[in-house]
């Protein structure tokens, strides 16, 4: 098995397409000489499901550390009552379609605010606290500072 990518851009989860006999495409029977051309880019390139599993990996982890944004009201309960929250915390939820991998969007609200980031649904719910805290006392730190 392998998987064709473009490692000149950074991988976002996906891949071109996968090849099941190592040789041709799986979607559309072509070769990765082929898919160069029909894809106008010889950057294109087979690679191992470890090497998927690594691009796979890294990126859920850079997803999973991506700061929280502030949202406003209308959006934090329009995604509360899209879909029933996947998980609900005191103040804060799980969207209750997944994002990616195990990476929901992730919803709070804290001194009259509201943020969104993605983390995995089964952060344990300290840490979930202890992060919002953290993020809550440094955004309001840089707000009194003028930063």
């Amino acid at each position: 098995m392998k998987y064709i990518i473009d490692p000149t851009i950074p991988f976002e989860g996906t891949v071109v397409t996968s090849m099941s006999d190592d040789i041709h495409s799986d979607y559309g029977g072509e070769t990765l000489e082929a898919l160069k051309k029909a894809k106008d880019n010889p950057n294109l390139i087979a690679v191992t499901p470890e090497r998927v599993a690594e691009l796979v990996n890294e990126h859920r982890a850079m997803l999973n550390k991506a700061p929280f944004e502030e949202i406003d009201e209308e959006r934090y309960y329009d995604v509360m009552d899209c879909l029933p929250p996947a998980r609900m915390l005191h103040n804060a939820f799980f969207v209750g379609e997944c994002y990616q991998y195990d990476l929901y969007p992730f919803c709070f609200k804290i001194g009259g605010r509201f943020f969104e980031g993605r983390r995995a649904i089964s952060t344990p719910k300290e840490v979930l606290y202890t992060e919002i805290k953290d993020f809550f006392d440094n955004l309001i730190k840089s707000e009194t500072d003028g930063n």
